[in-house]
């Protein structure tokens, strides 16, 4: 959305309003531009598919951890230990700026010392108690992303150029949708219970020519992959939440459903090589359509 410039999503509370700015203003100085709401029910409810949606775009993600807990979503963990186990399962590259009270002996909310032994053990930290120190740490995290997007830029232009991507033109095979077939939808799943959570993969038998209706609309107008997988998870959202409250009792949450990508691209490309559908390079992507 951005060529060339880094975008950071960073997670903070309302009460860390003083520490959230000064990190934002760190970021625009070095040309670092920033994503995420600081959510209040006050203004408005929280929004997980516009977080979702704003994390998944992002190249980075920020935990600005204070010295409270915040309110829990319905998944039964805050939106800050929602939003950074999302970033963890994206893969993310994932950084903590963890405020340390000098005023007393720690902190008695054990989910928050939970999530902050978790922050710990899954990303690097760094602990401020001035806002002098906080700023020489946001200026410092960056410009080493900063770096690390033009690294990633260059690795990139350097594949393009020894190593033109064609996409394969489909045979036509003079039907008109891809015969039907059994298959096992591979999908993973966040499951909460108590406030933790588990990764769980839930394999999901169905027919082929189901995916095939349901794809049909967007591909009759040209859709990427991720735009097509994404329908999909939607589509099976009900029956995958279901099936995982079912298999735990006592949980009472279910999110973040994925399918497994590679699956998904061989479906996709079982079709193009039948003639049912045809892929076309548009930039980095490519957008898939009816044959």
């Amino acid at each position: 959305m951005h060529p060339g410039k880094t975008l950071v999503y960073i997670s903070s509370l309302p009460c860390d309003a003083a520490a959230r700015f000064e990190v934002e203003r760190q970021m625009a100085l070095a040309g670092v531009l920033v994503t995420g709401l600081v959510w209040e029910d006050r203004f408005a409810r929280y929004d997980w598919d516009l977080v979702r949606r704003q994390l998944e775009e992002a190249d980075g993600f920020l935990l600005v951890l204070g010295d409270q807990y915040g309110p829990t979503t319905p998944t039964g963990i805050s939106m800050q230990h929602r939003e950074l186990v999302h970033a963890l399962s994206l893969g993310k590259s994932v950084y903590c700026f963890m405020f340390n009270s000098m005023t007393s002996s720690g902190n008695s909310d054990p989910r928050l010392n939970e999530l902050r032994e978790q922050v710990r053990r899954q990303a690097p930290v760094k602990v401020w108690h001035l806002t002098d120190e906080l700023s020489v740490h946001a200026g410092t995290l960056a410009r080493n992303w900063i770096k690390d997007t033009e690294s990633r830029g260059a690795a990139a232009k350097a594949q393009l150029s020894t190593s033109p991507i064609t996409v394969s033109k489909p045979v036509s095979s003079g039907r008109s949708q891809p015969p039907r077939e059994d298959i096992e939808l591979v999908t993973q799943s966040n499951v909460y219970r108590g406030g933790n959570l588990a990764h769980q993969i839930v394999r999901l038998p169905m027919k082929s020519d189901r995916l095939w209706r349901s794809l049909q609309p967007l591909l009759r107008l040209g859709a990427s992959e991720d735009r097509l997988r994404t329908h999909v998870e939607q589509v099976i959202a009900s029956e995958v939440k279901s099936i995982l409250l079912g298999n735990n009792p006592g949980s009472h949450a279910v999110d973040g459903i994925r399918v497994e990508r590679n699956q998904f691209r061989q479906i996709l490309e079982s079709w193009q090589k039948g003639g049912y559908v045809e892929g076309r390079r548009d930039g980095a992507r490519i957008l898939w359509s009816l044959h």
